[in-house]
């Protein structure tokens, strides 16, 4: 009976897709933001900016290559700023995400402030691919 009940829970756990168990058991993780900014490099600048919209700002250096930049700003969920109604400058959290542009291709990349490890709607990839490292330092 032990044994019954035993396997029962580990085959519920390996059909848990997305959970941490099952994604460990399943050799899987979830993309990161490196993961996904990584996936632009080699892409056009017209592709970036359709998908991701106009960046936040930009910047032509002098060889004609640009870096473009991305801000997001959220707010953190705390209980107490919920609960009393005030705000401060720890109630948010930043992201820049920017990519350099050569010849109108992404080349590099970077990411820096807060910038959600696991962002929404990131998808489940295998364990063994090695996350990326920003480029554009």
């Amino acid at each position: 009976m032990k044994k019954l009940l035993a396997m029962a829970i580990c085959l519920s756990l390996t059909g848990c897709a997305g959970s941490p168990i099952g994604n460990a058991l399943g050799n899987q993780r979830y993309q990161t933001t490196w993961d996904i900014m990584n996936t632009w490099v080699g892409s056009s600048e017209d592709d970036l900016v359709t998908s991701w919209g106009l960046p936040d700002s930009s910047y032509t250096l002098s060889d004609g290559s640009k870096i473009l930049s991305y801000e997001h700003v959220w707010k953190k969920s705390s209980i107490h700023a919920q609960e009393f109604g005030y705000r401060s400058a720890g109630d948010y959290r930043n992201c820049v995400q920017k990519f350099l542009i050569e010849n109108g291709t992404v080349t590099k990349w970077d990411a820096s402030g807060t910038c959600k490890k696991v962002p929404d709607g990131s998808k489940l990839i295998s364990k063994d691919i090695p996350i990326p490292r920003p480029t554009l330092r």
